[in-house]
């Protein structure tokens, strides 16, 4: 049973990052992608709040709860790793500014790739973070269906257009499958129950989300924007580690998925009622 959830989890996730990358592709220019993070000083506060300030909550709520040495790994993992493209979907539903979600994906998951390796070890004793593991992954999921998007759009824009609402809709169905799809794990996560793992994970995304509306500037849109990419971390990338750097060691598996689990419900929430606000403003 448990190697079919994990197979149907792992292909709705590729399917919702593919279709979401790709999507996105056939909606923008790379102009319109570069344009939002040319703006250095909100790079840096975004980089700010998802390398420093969320890493640090994280290790702040471990050590307040004095959680176990493998939930204490998964948080700290939760903390460090950020660039989700669920993100994507949570900036379309709040009104942020997509453009900019997705050169702050784009950003964050290259300062993932290069963060990790040289902070992770100070963080969790006898970690190694394999660079060739972590980056195939994320250069095919993310950044290639990205790139065939808008070559299309350059070379087809009629064709793009026809076949954005359609990813769309398969990005849309892969999320809500997944989420009931891991809904099947409760039973799992509720043996978390006590241990202090539900209240750092929603700690830590609560305080994340807030740093990143506080960190995202004057305007509404990249506020929302900042907020939701802080909020949402990218736990593939965070499991993608934990399965090579912890084998034999599910207790952070556990709580690696808790978490995914309660951020994905958290941010889609949140984003809903951002949007919900934003749409009454107008």
């Amino acid at each position: 049973m448990d190697l079919v959830i994990n197979s149907l989890t792992g292909a709705f996730t590729l399917a919702f990052v593919i279709t979401s990358m790709f999507g996105l592709g056939l909606g923008l220019t790379v102009r319109e992608i570069v344009k939002p993070v040319a703006n250095l000083n909100l790079v840096f506060r975004a980089l700010l709040a998802n390398f420093v300030i969320v890493p640090a909550v994280a290790w702040a709520f471990a050590s307040l709860l004095r959680l176990d040495q493998d939930l204490r790994s998964g948080l700290l993992l939760m903390g460090v790793v950020a660039g989700a493209p669920v993100t994507l979907k949570a900036t379309q539903i709040a009104r942020g500014d997509v453009s900019l979600a997705v050169g702050l994906v784009t950003l964050q998951v290259i300062a993932t790739v290069i963060y990790l390796p040289l902070v992770l070890p100070h963080l969790i004793r006898g970690i190694e973070v394999n660079v060739v593991a972590l980056e195939m992954p994320l250069l095919l999921q993310l950044f290639l269906p990205l790139a065939l998007g808008l070559l299309m759009k350059s070379r087809y824009e009629e064709e793009a257009a026809m076949a954005r609402p359609i990813m769309g809709e398969i990005a849309s169905l892969s999320l809500v499958a997944l989420l009931v799809v891991n809904l099947v794990n409760i039973g799992k996560i509720a043996r978390l129950a006590g241990s202090g793992a539900f209240a750092s994970v929603l700690g830590v995304i609560v305080l994340a989300l807030i740093t990143g509306y506080l960190l995202g500037g004057p305007g509404p849109e990249p506020r929302r924007t900042v907020a939701l990419s802080t909020g949402q971390r990218n736990y593939a990338a965070a499991f993608v580690i934990a399965d090579e750097s912890f084998p034999g060691r599910p207790a952070i598996m556990l709580m690696l998925l808790a978490a995914s689990v309660v951020s994905l419900v958290v941010i889609m929430l949140a984003a809903g009622e951002i949007g919900r606000q934003a749409k009454a403003q107008h």
